[in-house]
């Protein structure tokens, strides 16, 4: 069985290969947007997904509660009629309202646990896509940060070899005055 953050991290895989193809040039990588913007899209329509799917778990969750609160109201509308008709029809009033009793109570407690095991399920579901979106936001500002450091690592690299040209140039043009000056001599 996949799961979404496994699919997640196939997409941070496909960046990197993304990158590595690229063309490197001193503080640059040249790829294709193309190929960029497909893998950034599935990223954000499996966001999405996560969050749609968080949605559909909440809705199906107040129908589950709605249901059994109907079915609940039902059964005991049923049970009160039956009791009211048991009673006009029988002289064993106490016996009958005790199992009626007994009855409405044993309903309410099933309506209780379907709802309460509804509710569960429903928190799971949510707790898991909440936690599979907090994966995939943690996944990209890793990633993001990652890149971000890669590229402030280059930007000194060529700001060093900018240095180090201007420096050059001044040795040169230094030497160049120094032999100007020999030879005029």
């Amino acid at each position: 069985m996949s799961y979404p953050y496994e699919k997640f991290y196939d997409l941070i895989d496909e960046l990197h290969k993304i990158k590595e193809e690229g063309i490197n040039f001193p503080g640059w990588i040249f790829v294709k947007s193309k190929d960029l913007e497909e893998v950034t899209d599935a990223i954000f329509d499996m966001a999405k997904s996560a969050f749609n799917n968080a949605d559909t778990i909440v809705k199906r969750e107040r129908e589950i509660l709605q249901d059994a609160k109907n079915k609940a109201e039902r059964i005991i509308q049923d049970a009160e009629n039956d009791r009211n008709r048991i009673l006009s029809e029988s002289n064993i009033l106490r016996e009958i309202e005790e199992k009626a009793q007994k009855y409405r109570q044993e309903v309410l407690d099933e309506c209780a646990d379907i709802k309460m095991n509804a509710f569960h399920e429903a928190e799971d579901k949510r707790l898991e896509a909440s936690e599979a979106a907090a994966k995939i936001k943690d996944g990209a500002q890793q990633y993001a940060q990652n890149v971000l450091g890669k590229l402030q690592n280059d930007l000194n690299q060529l700001y060093q070899i900018v240095m180090n040209g201007q420096q050059y140039i001044a040795d040169m043009k230094a030497n160049d005055e120094y032999s100007n000056e020999q030879n005029a001599q």
